[in-house]
């Protein structure tokens, strides 16, 4: 049981625990009780009294890490005391350590924190970017001088924007010499982002791949920019298997989202201009047999032997550079698709003006995000004309290739899909 500070002789100690005893009181309050503008202003309080608190927190924390506390139980060091007494995560009670130590060395950034006037956050990006300054300057007030001007920026800014401020912040408090060196910083952290980017991926056996990667900030943001371009597009009026239920797509693309068009940009990917494998396209070859292929249900392989749905297969040579080679009864080779399958450019912007979005109906997906689609399949003798192509959504498209669904195509060429029964 925690010793009762409450009588201590130390007035922080009292503080502490009187705090305490009466913000438990308070989580017990009746909240509904209160006006509209008390919900308000409280809320804003209590925000700054969790930085007042966070501010004593890390003092204490500095000073227990000078007497070593946790020696006299074994620990490593006192952050890691600290976060087996708490149950903290120990990465975290780490890094807040180091937060402890450089506040102690930037009083102005404390006693801010000390007031509530930022976060802990702000006082993180403060820290590290004066620290973070040369250590050469000639003018020995530039850092007292950055750490103020960022310290009032923050009453205005969030820790994301005073972070991209930091970056720069020579360039504001000692312009003669900031350009020259923000302009050699920023070449070398773009050096050493690109020099440690890596990346990793494996298949986790459950028809999933699974992987982790770090790429410089400018690739990053290619990458996002064509994410949301398919992830991001409203799509309120998506009618599911033919009923009158709408599906309300959230502003922001969840997780699982981007998920989805990362998929979708890697199928859209044209293999002819990627640099070759082997002196080829990096094309992704699909071995299926003749019976798989003319049935609704059957699997295909990959290259390497992996297996994937006959349906998705056959949605895939519809649209993106996937070599079906089909195969006969002994695995003979039937059939190898060509590239030529695909519809031309031409044949798109014709689509594009003549049907406009998605024909599923209920569906407004619009028409430059569709993929082409034959009606009379490609791998049975289909023909790549106009007259046999729709535009459908990457979900539709799905659909019309999915084994348990019928599709209707109606006079106004229009498309609805039933589940078999």
């Amino acid at each position: 049981m925690a010793k009762d500070s409450r009588h201590s002789a130390h007035p922080v100690c009292r503080a502490v625990a009187k705090s305490r005893k009466k913000t438990t009181s308070a989580c017990g309050e009746q909240l509904w009780k209160m006006s509209d503008a008390e919900v308000a202003e409280t809320l804003l309080e209590a925000t700054r009294l969790r930085a007042q608190v966070e501010a004593l927190e890390l003092r204490l924390a500095a000073e227990a890490d000078r007497r070593a506390t946790g020696d006299e139980v074994g620990a490593t060091d006192t952050a890691s005391w600290w976060s087996h007494q708490t149950r903290q995560d120990r990465p975290a009670a780490k890094r807040r350590m180091r937060l402890a130590a450089s506040l102690d060395r930037h009083a102005p950034t404390a006693a801010a924190l000390a007031h509530g006037a930022i976060s802990v956050d702000h006082a993180k990006v403060i820290t590290e970017c004066v620290d973070r300054l040369p250590d050469d300057l000639e003018d020995p007030t530039i850092p007292e001088r950055a750490e103020k001007h960022l310290l009032h920026e923050a009453l205005d800014l969030d820790p994301k924007a005073l972070a991209f401020l930091a970056k720069h912040v020579l360039s504001v408090v000692a312009p003669e010499i900031g350009d020259e060196r923000d302009a050699r910083a920023l070449e070398r952290e773009e050096r050493e982002a690109r020099a440690n980017a890596w990346l990793t991926m494996s298949p986790d056996g459950k028809g999933s791949y699974r992987g982790k990667f770090t790429i410089p900030t400018l690739h990053g943001e290619m990458l996002k920019k064509m994410l949301l371009a398919f992830a991001a597009p409203k799509h309120q009026a998506s009618t599911r298997d033919g009923d009158a239920e709408q599906e309300q797509v959230e502003r922001r693309p969840s997780p699982e989202r981007m998920g989805d068009a990362f998929c979708e940009l890697l199928e859209r990917l044209p293999a002819d201009k990627l640099p070759k494998l082997g002196g080829l396209n990096a094309s992704i070859v699909v071995l299926i047999d003749y019976t798989s292929l003319k049935s609704d249900i059957g699997r295909a392989t990959l290259e390497d032997g992996q297996p994937i749905s006959a349906s998705l297969a056959r949605r895939m040579a519809c649209e993106v550079g996937l070599i079906p080679a089909v195969l006969g009864s002994r695995s003979e080779l039937l059939d190898l698709g060509r590239a030529t399958r695909l519809f031309s450019g031409a044949q798109r912007r014709g689509l594009v003006i003549t049907q406009r979005e998605c024909t599923a109906v209920g569906c407004d997906w619009p028409a430059h995000l569709c993929h082409a689609h034959h009606d009379d399949n490609w791998l049975h003798g289909g023909r790549s004309d106009l007259k046999n192509a729709r535009l459908l959504c990457p979900r539709h498209h799905a659909r019309i290739h999915d084994p348990r669904f019928e599709t209707t195509i109606h006079p106004d060429n229009q498309v609805t899909f039933h589940m078999r029964t």
